[in-house]
């Protein structure tokens, strides 16, 4: 990837030996020929105004590529964040790709109490704005489906979490995912595999499926927001 190579060299250049690391996360992680949509972990040992400073330019340019920008944090930050970020470096520790340094994904460890204590956290912090947007765009087929396209993202990520919390193998397909979920949780996985086909497989939907989807999802945010807080790990 040329886009990447001219990245590193570029950070390399202007952090020195205060570039730690840099690894690929998320879906795009290991397709090697991506173009775009790449998610980075830079960590350096030390993180100032200077050094971000530094390499304001080149980030710039890599968001430019459409890439999403950098996530950055110091050694410090890394290894103090196992707890607040559980789903996130779970996801990290599955899926990963070295790209320069130290290889930090090794020393991740995932402590069940933390990763069910972030899927209630983010759970609520999606009922919350599930309601608002509701409340707003109700009138809008359009909007709404772009929504329920943010919903079901989220609600994959927390169902990956949650096989994780039973020790279950994470499958690739959001449906998949879905359904082995539906092992441990309770909800409608008629209206939760059409919304993971509408967002990953391109499948389509009609006004009343639409208004019956809407309806559905905020009892099963509800249901399931109560039945993560009654887990015990």
């Amino acid at each position: 990837m040329k886009n990447l190579d001219k990245f590193i060299e570029e950070l390399k250049i202007n952090l020195g030996d205060n570039l730690l690391s840099v690894f690929a996360f998320g879906s795009q992680a290991n397709v090697e020929d991506a173009k775009n949509n790449l998610n980075l972990m830079i960590v350096t040992n030390q993180l100032t105004a200077e050094n971000l400073y530094a390499i304001s330019k080149p980030v710039k340019n890599w968001v430019k590529a459409k890439n999403p920008i950098p996530v950055i944090m110091n050694r410090e930050e890394w290894y103090s964040s196992f707890d607040v970020y559980a789903i996130e470096y779970a996801d990290i520790k599955e899926n990963y790709r070295m790209i320069y340094g130290e290889d930090l994904i090794p020393s991740i460890g995932i402590n069940k109490y933390f990763l069910r204590l972030e899927c209630e956290s983010e759970l609520k912090s999606l009922l919350l704005k599930y309601k608002n947007n509701f409340l707003i765009n109700i009138c809008s087929d359009r909007e709404m489906k772009k929504v329920l396209n943010n919903v079901i993202k989220t609600l994959i990520v927390i169902f990956r979490s949650v096989l994780r919390l039973h020790d279950r193998p994470v499958p690739y397909r959001a449906v998949d995912i879905i359904e082995h979920c539906s092992e441990f949780l309770s909800f409608n996985k008629v209206v939760m595999a059409k919304l993971a086909k509408i967002k990953y497989e391109k499948d389509v939907c009609n006004k009343q499926e639409l208004l019956f989807m809407e309806s559905e999802l905020l009892k099963d945010i509800q249901s399931i927001l109560k039945q993560v807080d009654a887990m015990h790990f």
